[in-house]
């Protein structure tokens, strides 16, 4: 049996042990890590100030002359970059072996980015990208002690989402007059925002509650499968009405619907068959309902200036001592709810400045006050089957 010196063994420990270091010192350098590492290209980052040109800001990169031309050239042909805005932003991408740029992206607002890259062969591309984006959902409740508006802000509830929360119960509540100290709300709102860049892209109510001392009132959004979509009760009701609960913001209403009303000018007993809603001059009249404007007067000495909407279901709608009239409201013209028709003025036999407004059925004046409110729309069929199951989570989230 050979017996190995004991000096032989210890070079021999010595071989292995070098023989490994250079062994893991080859792994490591090769290492998908370390390769990355290498591999990872250089990435400037430019972000538009106020005052700034778009091309002028490309002298503050590494670019060359000649390459920030060719770039402006390229993403002048997807996006028009004159239109930049503080915020905007875009990054370059460097080469860290030949220290040539390869990719150009630019980061307006929105979901959409413009991408400009370059091939092996010098040849620049400019194209239109999407984003990708995230929806995070959230709940919010309350107890209301001064406003609305005061409880939702101080719980960072965005300022879009609190008037859309009031916007769906216009039809049912009078946040100005009729909100108390006391009453609940409940809110599950959407927001949609741009990863890339964390810029809020859109937000949506869900669904939302307000509970007075008397009262629920519901609403829950749903897109049928016509296309149409809104806000319904737990019934499938449309919370959206025919008509608005009036045609302005108004102080108060300073002549009602009467029959026998001693006249303010003429100072004899006559009927006056509409309601007058005091509000300053200048204040915005809107239809309060979907029609067809047909008559624009601006000669009629009692009522001045005078616009007659037609609606379905034989109604008619006046608005009379308007200051001036809404953009492009003329005869014949197609309005929409809530689209602002004129402006509250004095004009024609008038003590100040209101809004006479009136309503007719079928050729017959009525008191629009006691106008009974039909929804817009109700769900029927799979519509409504669909929606009860949706409003079961919905109530199960809020909760």
């Amino acid at each position: 049996m050979k017996i190995f010196s004991k000096k032989t063994l210890i070079f021999s420990a010595i071989f292995i042990i070098c023989l490994a270091a250079i062994t893991i010192f080859i792994i490591k350098k090769n290492s998908p890590a370390k390769l990355s590492e290498e591999k990872k290209p250089e990435i400037e980052k430019v972000t538009i100030q106020d005052g700034d040109v778009f091309a002028l800001t490309l002298n503050k990169t590494k670019l060359s002359r000649q390459d920030a031309s060719n770039i402006t050239k390229e993403l002048n042909k997807v996006v028009d970059i004159s239109y930049c805005m503080p915020g905007d932003f875009y990054e370059i991408l460097y080469d860290n072996k030949t220290g040539e740029w390869t990719n150009f992206s630019y980061y307006p607002s929105g979901i959409s980015y413009y991408c400009v890259t370059k091939s092996s062969d010098n040849k620049v591309i400019a194209e239109k990208k999407i984003l990708e984006t995230t929806t995070t959902e959230h709940k919010e409740q309350g107890v209301i002690a001064s406003s609305l508006w005061a409880i939702m802000a101080s719980q960072d509830i965005p300022a879009n989402i609190i008037l859309s929360f009031a916007d769906i119960f216009a039809w049912q509540i009078d946040f100005l007059a009729g909100s108390k100290q006391g009453d609940t709300f409940s809110i599950l709102y959407e927001v949609k925002r741009v990863n890339k860049t964390n810029k809020l892209l859109a937000s949506n109510v869900v669904a939302a509650q307000y509970k007075t001392a008397s009262k629920t009132y519901k609403a829950f959004y749903f897109k049928t499968k016509n296309g149409t979509s809104g806000y319904f009760d737990e019934t499938g009701k449309s919370l959206k009405s025919a008509f608005l609960k009036a045609p302005l913001q108004f102080r108060r209403i300073s002549s009602h619907f009467s029959t026998g009303r001693l006249h303010p000018i003429y100072k004899t007993v006559m009927p006056h068959l509409g309601i007058d809603y005091a509000a300053p001059t200048g204040t915005p009249v809107s239809s309060v309902g979907d029609g067809i404007v047909v008559k624009v007067n601006s000669s009629n000495k009692g009522f001045g200036n005078l616009v007659v909407i037609k609606h379905s279901n034989g109604y008619e709608t006046y608005y009379a001592h308007l200051s001036r009239y809404g953009k492009d409201i003329k005869k014949g013209v197609r309005v929409k709810q809530e689209q602002v028709i004129g402006y509250v003025g004095t004009t024609g036999s008038s003590t100040g400045p209101h809004l006479d407004f009136r309503i007719k059925l079928n050729g017959k004046l009525f008191n629009y006050l006691t106008i009974k409110q039909p929804p817009t729309t109700i769900l029927k069929g799979e519509d409504k089957k669909e929606f009860k199951t949706k409003i079961q989570n919905f109530n199960n989230a809020m909760s």
